[in-house]
Parts: C-alpha cells; sequence; structure tokens
C-alpha cells in the first residue's frame, strides 16, 4: 500500500507537464506528437521501404474477441479496423472521409446514402465482399441482443437495401454527421457469422480464428500468450497493397519491467503502454526511442448508483475532492497527461476549458460527507451513516495490472485521511466485464479508462434511457442531463451544439457519476528497426500496414512468433 507520507515526499518531486503532453491536451488536429528524438517522418525520410521481417508487439493484456460487432477494448478495436478487416469509409490525417471498402458514397439528401463497394476486395478464404456483408454487419449491430459497443451510431439508421452485390443503400432519420461512425466499424463476413445468433456472438468460435479481409490474415492464437498475423499478399494495391512486415506478433507480457527486459533485449519491438516514470529512461537506451501520442481518452473511477451511498451526488462529489488526482498523476504519469473534468476530452471541438476540473479539498469532502449523514461516530477513524455502518466498499480493478493497482493504493490512502475503509477487488478481465456490464451492476466501484469518438455520443454513458445498457455504470438519472443528451446529439449547428455540450459538461462535473481522474496521451516505446510508424488521435495502429522493419540479425522465435515465452494477463478499456 502507498503511504500517504511516501506519496507526500513525491510532491515535491513532481515534473513539468512535458511538451508532447501539452500538445495532447490540446490538438485538435490529426498530427501526433511522435518521437521525443525527433519525428518518425524525419526519421525515415532517407529511408528505403523493405518488405520481410516480424514484427513483435508486448502488451499487458490479451486481444479482445476478434469480432468488431463484439469486442469492446480499444486497442483490439483498432487491429480489427486497420489489421484484418475493412470499414466502409475511413478518416484521413485531417480527419476528413477518405473511401476504403467504399470506393464512393452519395447522401440523398439528408434521409439516405447510397456505398458503391470495391468488387476487388476478398475474405481470407477467398470469398467475395459484397453489400451483402455491409447490410449483415448493419443489421447484426443494430440488434440490441448483439451487444454492439456503438449502437448509438445506428440510432438514426433505420433501414438497409442491397441494390446490388456492390451497392447498398440506407434510410435515415436527418441528424448531424450521419456517416461519423462508420469508420469505427468493421464489416464482417455475413457467410460465417449469419448462422450464429445474436445473443451467441460474444461466444463465437470466430473470434478467436477471424477471417478478415484486411491487409494482414490471422495464422494463430494461444489465450493470455500471443496472437500472430501474416501479411495479405492479395490485398488491393489501390488500398496500398501488400503490407511491408511479414507477420505481426502480439505477446502478453503482465509485468512492465519484463516488457522493458524484452524490448532493450530484442525480444519484442513495440511496448504499448509503459510506465510513464520509465519512459525517459527508456527513451535514453541504445536502440530504443520514445512516442507520446495524442488521445482521446480518460481516465475514471464508476460509482455504483445502485447501492448507496453512491446514489448520492454529494457523496461522490466528495469522493472526487478526497482524491489528489494532481498527485497521481505526477506519480503515476510522470505528468503525461491534465486533470479531467468530464468526458469530453480536450481533442473534441466541444470540450469546454472553463469547466474547471473540481480541486483536490479533503475539508470540503469532510464537509460534504458530514451533510450527507457520514461522521466518526465510535472515534475509531472511521465514518459511519446514521445506522452506525462504517463507509466501507471495495473498488474492483483490472487483476495483474500494475498500473491499476497503484491508482488503487493512492486512492485507498486519500480516502482513509477521510474516514473511508476501501479495499482493492482485482477480478480478471472477463469477469470484471461481466460485473460492471450486467444489469445487475456488481461491484461498488471501478477503475476503468474510456476514449470516445469523433462523433460525440454519451447517451449509452449517461442517459436514463440506457440505465439496463452495458456501459450506465453509475446507474445515473438526472432529467436536464436527458433533455441536453437528446438535444446536442440532434443539433446540427456546432456553436449550437456547444453551448448544450458544455452544459453537459458542467453537470457531470458537479455530480460525478464518475470521478474523472484525467486525460491522458498514449504512450509507447518502440526500436528504431521499426520504420514507417505514423500515431495520431486516430489510433496507434492506423498505418500498421505501411510499417517496416530494417534488416538485421533475427531474433529469437521471430519466424514463427510461436516460441519465445508468454503469461497471462488482463487489463481494462
Amino acid at each position: 500500500m502507498t503511504s500517504r507520507t511516501a506519496t507526500s515526499a513525491r510532491r515535491s518531486r513532481r515534473s513539468a507537464l512535458p511538451l508532447c503532453a501539452l500538445l495532447a491536451s490540446a490538438a485538435l488536429a490529426a498530427t501526433g506528437c511522435g518521437e521525443r528524438r525527433g519525428s518518425p517522418g524525419a526519421i525515415d525520410a532517407a529511408a528505403e521501404p523493405e518488405y520481410g521481417g516480424t514484427l513483435v508487439i508486448a502488451s499487458s493484456t490479451d486481444l479482445d474477441a476478434a469480432n468488431g460487432l463484439v469486442s469492446t477494448e480499444v486497442l483490439t478495436q483498432e487491429i480489427i479496423r486497420y489489421a484484418l478487416f475493412l470499414p466502409l469509409i475511413g478518416y484521413d490525417e485531417r480527419l476528413e472521409y477518405e473511401p476504403v471498402l467504399a470506393r464512393s458514397w452519395e447522401m440523398i439528401g439528408d434521409t439516405a446514402v447510397v456505398f458503391r463497394l470495391r468488387d476487388d476486395v476478398r475474405w481470407h478464404d477467398g470469398t467475395p465482399t459484397t453489400a451483402h456483408d455491409v447490410a449483415f454487419t448493419f443489421e447484426r449491430a443494430k440488434d440490441p441482443a448483439t451487444g454492439f459497443a456503438n449502437a448509438g451510431y445506428f440510432e438514426r439508421w433505420t433501414a438497409v437495401e442491397v441494390v446490388d452485390s456492390f451497392t447498398v443503400r440506407f434510410r435515415i432519420e436527418p441528424h448531424p454527421d450521419p456517416l461519423a461512425g462508420w469508420p469505427f466499424v468493421a464489416i464482417m463476413p455475413r457467410h460465417l457469422l449469419d448462422s450464429i445468433p445474436p445473443e451467441r456472438m460474444r461466444q463465437a468460435e470466430f473470434n478467436r480464428n477471424p477471417v478478415g479481409n484486411g491487409p494482414f490474415r490471422f495464422v494463430s492464437q494461444r489465450a493470455n500468450d500471443r496472437w500472430v498475423f501474416e501479411a495479405n499478399p492479395d490485398f488491393p494495391e489501390a488500398l496500398g497493397g501488400r503490407p511491408y512486415l511479414d507477420r505481426v506478433v502480439w505477446r502478453v507480457i503482465p509485468e512492465n519491467s519484463a516488457q522493458a527486459t524484452e524490448l532493450l533485449t530484442g525480444g519484442v519491438d513495440l511496448i504499448l503502454g509503459p510506465r510513464a516514470i520509465h519512459l525517459a529512461e527508456l527513451d535514453a537506451a541504445p536502440g530504443v526511442r520514445a512516442i507520446v501520442k495524442p488521445s482521446r481518452k480518460y481516465q475514471l473511477i464508476a460509482w455504483n448508483g445502485k447501492r448507496a451511498p453512491f446514489d448520492d451526488a454529494r457523496v461522490r462529489r466528495a469522493l472526487t475532492l478526497a482524491i489528489d488526482r494532481q498527485e497521481m498523476l505526477a506519480v503515476l504519469r510522470g505528468g503525461y497527461g491534465t486533470l479531467a473534468s468530464g468526458p469530453i476530452t480536450p481533442a473534441h471541438w466541444a470540450h469546454d476549458s472553463t469547466v474547471s476540473p473540481l480541486p483536490y479539498d479533503p475539508a470540503a469532502a469532510r464537509e460534504l460527507l458530514e451533510s450527507a449523514g457520514f461522521r466518526d461516530r465510535d472515534g475509531d477513524g472511521i465514518l459511519e451513516d446514521a445506522a452506525g455502518r462504517d463507509f466501507s466498499f471495495a473498488l474492483t480493478i483490472p487483476a495483474g495490472n500494475e498500473y491499476n493497482r497503484s491508482v488503487a493504493e493512492m486512492v485507498q490512502a486519500d480516502l482513509a485521511e477521510v474516514g473511508i475503509r476501501m479495499t482493492v477487488r482485482p477480478l480478471d478481465f472477463a469477469a470484471l466485464v461481466a460485473a460492471v456490464t450486467s444489469p445487475a451492476r456488481d461491484f461498488d466501484a471501478v477503475v476503468m479508462a474510456w476514449e470516445h469518438d469523433f462523433r460525440l455520443d454519451l447517451a449509452d454513458l449517461f442517459h436514463s434511457r440506457a440505465l439496463d445498457g452495458p456501459y450506465q455504470w453509475g446507474s445515473y438519472a438526472n432529467p436536464e442531463l436527458d433533455r441536453l443528451l437528446d438535444e446536442a446529439s440532434a443539433t446540427a449547428d456546432r456553436e449550437a451544439a456547444r453551448r448544450l455540450w458544455a452544459r453537459v459538461q458542467e453537470i457531470l462535473r458537479d455530480d460525478q457519476p464518475w470521478t474523472f481522474l484525467y486525460y491522458t496521451p498514449d504512450l509507447f516505446a518502440i526500436r528504431d528497426r521499426v520504420h514507417g510508424v505514423r500515431m495520431d488521435v486516430r489510433g496507434a495502429f492506423t498505418t500498421l500496414p505501411r510499417w517496416w522493419v530494417a534488416a538485421g540479425p533475427t531474433i529469437a522465435g521471430e519466424e514463427t512468433g510461436a516460441e519465445a515465452p508468454g503469461a497471462g494477463g488482463s487489463g481494462g478499456w
């Protein structure tokens, strides 16, 4: 456990916020910070790309289901849409739409859209990708039984018609930026999935043995150990052709120290999310560089409003005031990031910088707790309610995750100072997801991370109509917020919408259904032999097919990615 003495001593050693972290907080464009020893473009400018070689990625967590209809984990979704499968359209570097599986599209007024597909894209089993696959994906995503994570994308999309094998027409209700969800939706193969009932899609064998149509194809996987993908030699030239890399291996290495050792000794090429306090050291190591990427992510603690006392906004606000998030940011994130005021990050146009984050104020927290009926009635240092019950609860975290354990320990120490007893409840990722997404909400509080899309829709997270949905973790209801969320998502005028979203942020800041900890850039460490790397707010793996490795000695297990040792792990959203 991290003691108050230890954390207070570290307060004097806080580092200044790095330049890239500041850029990540202010970036509205898609340009990433790149490496601190020069941008990726500058490093690779004089280099000629080479075909061949294997890229080995180290992650503390296994990939989620390799099925865009049911995956809920951010990096898995990136692998799905940038490596294994294709969306209809994508975002270019200016965050404007570009064709991918669709050659073109046409808006028919504001009530319909027609997509015309490429006719040269095949599933990796040789079957053509057609409009029937697009219609199937849409229909399954719309079906609540599937559990599609972003059902809000298609809330106002009412019907689909297959015009011919490569033309599909949708009917829609008028709403702002209707295409915004499609870059995040990978098209799935109807001929392999249509026999699976929507309610069984999460358990489909396909999810661990996917057949895609993207630049890489699935080779093998071992649970909590590794996934192996190889270049698709038949990927259309018009979409970039065969990737430069022969293979990509995703290895599960739970411990940060073990990941760093593997990187420094050549066992892996890329670490996802190294500890911020180690980033400068890794960047200074020979043959390694650090990357700080702007993101749309924030860290949070969700309070279960179905359980007292978390159904009281005064208590939730007091909990936030009692947690020294700035200290957490300095100690655990090395200063990379900024305090969060709500669920809209500075990377989005609707973020309102005038809505200030709640401060660290233990005295104000104690006053709020007392107003809610909590005081130390027996002198044991723990607050009790009017019935004499201790204020105690369990904070659920992903098991095997060093960072989240440290977050929990610092929260535990802060809350103990205001008289709240907190225990830590580690769960493996599958059990954690089941606990927080089930209507029963089997948890008191949970540490999570979330990434919002470019089209803002917070209804699944905070609207009362989503109370039984998988992502309304706080079981929170506020009639004014419901009205604002409905109005903001339907408002086409950006300035008018901005005012509505500003009020949304004020309400959520004051009610604290979640404690919004901080907005965070993404951190990576990568070997210098990997070239062509471009990361930005669209994702880490947006340009993965164009990455390449310089010729050099083969590392252990590189040819098949099957022999190097690995271990299990789990993590958060």
